[in-house]
């Protein structure tokens, strides 16, 4: 269970099942274990053991036995055999591809590349498009559910990793924002509320007026920003 859930954040998958238990001499949780603990000589080891008589497995384990090893030999520097894992990968599943929310730009570099030669070697024509291929980008609708959670994690899923990044700060600076001048307008409104000094209240009420109005500018700035982080979601590929 642990191994699934583990994955499932690295891959958009097009179809396939998670993978099934094999039986008998099944090295996939000795890869698991192995590559958490950052061993990733021992995952190259034991994959490359199982790669070598892969009756036990199905093809998803198969497809978690390459990507546990093509991870593990870029975190070695072996590129090229990493590029070779990943091609392998790619015959079964052609349109797999990495998320570069949970990946590291350095996997995907190398995942990229492994896609190009594979297109390359069937004589198609590859797009690139930020950090992953155009053809391989999640549906919008994905990335928006994400966006109305969270302005800029939708753009982050599909790939947009700066604009995400300065969308979900933005989100973070203008919820801080908002928490201040609500709390400024509560405690500026009780303190007009108590005031009974008649040279007092006329400041006093300015003084709210002016938290209230910065208030619904913070509401509408919130609002706008969301619509914003939205609509980039629908109207740009």
């Amino acid at each position: 269970m642990k191994k699934i859930i583990f994955i499932s954040f690295l891959f958009i998958w097009a179809a396939g099942p998670v993978p099934a238990s094999a039986q008998g001499s099944n090295y996939l949780g000795t890869v698991v274990s192995s590559y958490e603990r950052g061993f990733y000589d021992e995952v190259v080891i034991n994959a490359q053991k199982a790669l070598a008589d892969t009756v036990v497995y199905t093809p998803s384990d198969l497809v978690y036995l390459r990507t546990y090893l093509a991870f593990s030999l870029v975190a070695l520097g072996n590129d090229d055999q990493a590029v070779g894992a990943f091609k392998a990968i790619l015959v079964t599943k052609p349109k797999l591809e990495l998320n570069p929310e949970f990946v590291s730009p350095k996997i995907i570099s190398v995942f990229k590349r492994a896609q190009l030669e594979a297109a390359q070697s069937q004589g198609q024509t590859v797009v690139q498009a930020g950090l992953i291929f155009d053809k391989g980008k999640p549906q919008k609708l994905p990335c928006l559910w994400r966006t109305a959670l969270w302005p800029g994690w939708g753009q982050s899923f599909r790939g947009e990793i700066r604009k995400g990044k300065i969308l979900k700060r933005s989100t973070i600076g203008i919820a801080a924002g908002l928490g201040t001048v609500f709390l400024g307008t509560y405690l500026s409104h009780q303190s007009y509320l108590n005031a009974t000094d008649p040279d007092a209240i006329g400041p006093k009420y300015d003084t709210y007026n002016a938290w209230y109005k910065t208030r619904n500018f913070g509401i509408n700035l919130a609002i706008s920003f969301w619509f914003y982080s939205a609509l980039d979601i629908i109207l740009t590929d």
